[in-house]
């Protein structure tokens, strides 16, 4: 399907694999940010949409895989989201805590960011932890149930609830997401940090893409199953 200009990020997100790299290229949101239009995102980013279209065929053109989004079932959705997004959590997030605890403490008093960037990191870690916790425990469970349609009609309330629950929850994520992008410089190292440091924004850096991966995935693929 042809990119049109009135399409919304999260449409052309989930159409065309790979537009996530040109969307975080030009720091558009696609992920609580998702509902606006092209149109929208290239007046708040500054580049045309001729731009940003041709660089999204572009790279979707060089990716080999062949996901449609739009096919995928629940169990399908549910499986993708554990693999892609809760392992490289539970992998990555306590490590990025523990460098970024070392550095605000060997550098907090030279770079005050860095204390602020463990604070906000800690905020964001916590309540990430309680959005995939709400996933295993809870939305997953019944989205399932529902699909084998052994779910009542309490289920889809309770489902539509944690919906709306862990979409809260993703805003608060995005932002604190804004502020350690804003307090890194965008994840770029000062001249002369040492490797700690260096590692520790070369990770936000991913940790952030991820993030937006996985709320966009789960809140305009996930949620449209039900």
């Amino acid at each position: 399907m042809e990119i049109q200009i009135n399409d919304t990020v999260a449409e052309t997100l989930t159409q065309n694999i790979g537009a996530d790299n040109v969307f975080g290229k030009y720091n558009i949101d696609f992920c609580c940010g998702g509902g606006m239009t092209l149109e929208q995102a290239c007046k708040e980013s500054n580049v045309t949409f001729e731009t940003l279209k041709g660089e999204i065929e572009a790279i979707k053109n060089t990716i080999s895989r062949d996901v449609k989004y739009d096919d995928f079932t629940i169990e399908d959705s549910i499986e993708y989201v554990s693999d892609n997004f809760h392992q490289y959590f539970v992998e990555n997030v306590p490590l990025i805590g523990q460098y970024a605890a070392k550095v605000a403490e060997v550098h907090g008093e030279s770079h005050g960011e860095v204390v602020e960037v463990n604070a906000v990191f800690m905020q964001l870690s916590t309540l990430l932890g309680t959005c995939l916790s709400m996933n295993v425990e809870y939305l997953f469970p019944k989205m399932t149930a529902h699909s084998d349609n052994s779910a009542d009609a309490r289920t889809s309330d309770e489902i539509s609830i944690l919906k709306i629950k862990l979409a809260s929850n993703f805003k608060t994520i995005g932002s604190y997401s804004k502020e350690l992008s804003s307090l890194t410089n965008k994840f770029t190292a000062p001249e002369g940090a040492c490797t700690t440091y260096q590692t520790l924004y070369v990770k936000l850096a991913d940790l952030e893409q991820k993030l937006h991966n996985y709320m966009h995935f789960e809140m305009n693929v996930l949620f449209s199953k039900i």
